[in-house]
């Protein structure tokens, strides 16, 4: 049996999911997002309400390939999932859904890097389109690196920060891109979801805090287009 859980999704007004997956490969997926009383205005809690729950739970069957679990029928778009550096990443077509904790599981999972050593790191792969085609997962000697490069320009730069580093990579025959954004860990608000969800989503490449962010071509081995905000 596989288990995964959303993490502390309030701050984005994304929906709080579980997935469970059984030993015969049938899945169950619920919403447990807040919804709004059109009447009274107040939010209604699903776990408060049965036929709340009874509409957002959907019960299908999973075709496992690896650590990829494809979900028949699809459940709020929703269409795959991903196991892989201990979560379960949801997938909307190509478009990266969201990201929820393995809580236990039995199938597959894949561990590109070590997450103690980079425990202050989250891992976001771009979704492909015409130009950036194709995945790539970082690997270890990837982070070492990326840590490398960020070590080297935040000494010369903004000095001894401590940040939480969100990386989206983007790939293709020709090369692949890391864009990565840095964000102050006295920021507490963002300590417990930053590795769950890009801040800086793919879609709104803007921010109203403090961060700083540069671009890294892993391979030419190069940074450029070095930014910081409110540091």
């Amino acid at each position: 049996m596989i288990k995964a859980v959303t993490v502390n999704s309030e701050m984005f007004g994304a929906a709080d999911y579980a997935v469970e997956i059984f030993e015969d490969s049938s899945y169950r997926m619920t919403d447990y997002s807040m919804d709004l009383d059109s009447v009274t205005l107040e939010l209604i809690d699903p776990k408060e309400n049965p036929q709340m729950l009874a509409k957002n739970t959907l019960v299908g069957k999973t075709l496992i390939d690896g650590n990829v679990l494809f979900f028949t029928p699809v459940f709020n778009n929703v269409n795959r999932a991903i196991l892989e550096n201990g979560y379960m990443d949801l997938y909307s077509g190509e478009s990266f859904f969201r990201r929820l904790s393995l809580q236990k599981g039995e199938i597959y999972s894949i561990n590109y890097f070590d997450q103690k050593r980079f425990r202050d790191y989250a891992v976001f792969n771009a979704p492909r389109d015409t130009i950036f085609d194709k995945i790539y997962n970082l690997k270890q000697k990837d982070l070492i690196f990326i840590d490398s490069v960020l070590t080297s320009v935040l000494t010369k730069t903004v000095g001894n920060n401590a940040f939480y580093k969100q990386l989206k990579v983007y790939s293709n025959s020709d090369s692949t891109i890391v864009d990565v954004n840095m964000f102050l860990k006295n920021d507490k608000s963002l300590k417990d979801i930053y590795k769950f969800y890009p801040i800086i989503s793919f879609d709104a490449p803007t921010y109203e805090g403090a961060y700083g962010k540069l671009e890294i071509n892993l391979s030419r081995r190069t940074s450029s287009n070095v930014f910081f905000d409110n540091l």
